[in-house]
């Protein structure tokens, strides 16, 4: 006597539900208020073990400044790319570029809120030649990681679809169509 199983019904595919949301301000600002924590803490250890704190090198903000430019450079051309209906952005592009979008407005975030920890350390030292150049250093060091946040959050920005039947361009315009002033062209 063979048994018959019912034929197995494949479960109807839904439609994804994701959580992925822009990152939003509290997030960076936890992110700098964590930043400037943990600078605290290491420049704590540096005063309990009575050592010198390091000068931050000029290399750092020159490094951070050269990716923030290439981040700055590679959302404006994903802007377009995504923009343009007659190019196509492959799923590992739009991915990648996303998540290196949001770990760089939180990294840069952390790292501007730890360097203005430094630089607020030593403010009060300014007629000292090495707490002057540690409040230099790290001056420009905290504009440079804001700078690379702010271009972390361009690249995230990049990543979002216009609406379906407007382009970039009907975006800034309100969907009115028109030339850059707002006007309707004739």
């Amino acid at each position: 006597m063979t048994r018959s199983l019912p034929p197995q019904e494949e479960p109807p595919e839904s439609e994804p539900t994701g959580s992925l949301r822009p990152t939003d301000l509290r997030s960076v600002a936890v992110a700098a208020l964590c930043g400037a924590v943990v600078g605290w803490f290491v420049l704590s250890i540096f005063v309990v073990t009575d050592a010198m704190v390091p000068i931050l090198p000029w290399s750092l903000p020159i490094i951070l400044a050269v990716v923030a430019g290439g981040v700055w450079i590679d959302s404006r051309v994903l802007r377009r790319k995504v923009a343009d209906p007659h190019r196509e952005v492959s799923p590992t592009e739009g991915l990648v570029s996303l998540a290196l979008g949001k770990a760089l407005v939180l990294t840069g975030a952390a790292l501007a809120g730890a360097c203005v920890v430094y630089v607020v350390t030593f403010i009060r030292q300014w007629s000292i030649p090495y707490p002057r150049q540690r409040v230099i250093t790290g001056t420009a060091s905290a504009v440079v990681c804001a700078l690379l946040a702010v271009a972390g959050w361009a690249l995230e920005r990049a990543c979002r679809v216009p609406p379906d039947g407007g382009s970039d361009r009907d975006d800034r315009l309100g969907g009115r169509g028109g030339d850059d002033s707002g006007r309707p062209v004739r």
